[in-house]
């Protein structure tokens, strides 16, 4: 009688931990990102044009000319940690801070912001990993360093060239409004999560911003 119990239990004991180990891996396969992920701070001078993210589909749609649209950003390529990552168009979620890519794999440019290749911060964000905390296409930015090479490939087919000149973390609250409101070069701007885990806040309690220059 005691080993039919004993057999019960952990039987039970069994099946609950296959249960919750199940929902978790359910969870983190339909995890969706969320807004704030890799938001460095409220956006509050940007120019509020869309909340929504854009493609050049529909930008062709609402009468952006040819010429124009040939400049917007299609392609961001990293070769030190072989990023070669589709650029998906992203503004402000509601929140008010910055929207992030809708998957692991694509970074996100700010819309509202500067077109990369123009004067001021072009902004560029993207998860550093997904709901198992396996790698996003950011895991390995925390490993550039002052002079690396980024490129980002227009729709018009040219390749921008950009190169490192600083990097640094910011407090995932602080007010950061310098990454997008430096205008004295033509900077790009890439931003990911950095930090531990917050259980409460659901997010990473530090930004990692990495500064490049075009050459």
């Amino acid at each position: 009688m005691k080993k039919n119990k004993k057999i019960f239990f952990i039987s039970s004991l069994i099946i609950l931990v296959v249960i919750f180990f199940g929902v978790v891996l359910v969870q983190a396969a339909f995890f969706v990102p969320a807004a704030d992920i890799t938001a460095p701070s409220p956006v509050a001078t940007a120019q509020k044009i869309s909340s929504e993210p854009l493609t050049p589909q529909i930008l062709t749609n609402k009468n952006v000319t040819q010429t124009y649209l040939a400049t917007y950003p299609k392609q961001l390529r990293i070769p030190l940690i072989k990023v070669d990552a589709k650029i998906q168009y992203v503004g402000i979620a509601k929140n008010e801070k910055m929207a992030t890519p809708n998957n692991f794999t694509d970074v996100g440019w700010f819309q509202n912001g500067v077109i990369p290749g123009d004067k001021g911060s072009a902004v560029i964000d993207g998860h550093v990993d997904n709901g198992l905390a396996f790698p996003a296409v950011f895991a390995d930015l925390n490993k550039l360093k002052i002079g690396d090479d980024i490129y980002v490939d227009t729709i018009g087919g040219n390749a921008l060239h950009f190169k490192v000149i600083n990097i640094k973390n910011y407090d995932a609250e602080a007010k950061t409004n310098e990454i997008f409101d430096q205008n004295d070069g033509n900077y790009l701007k890439l931003i990911t999560c950095a930090g531990v885990w917050s259980i409460l806040h659901h997010t990473h309690n530090q930004r990692l911003v990495v500064t490049a220059e075009q050459i």
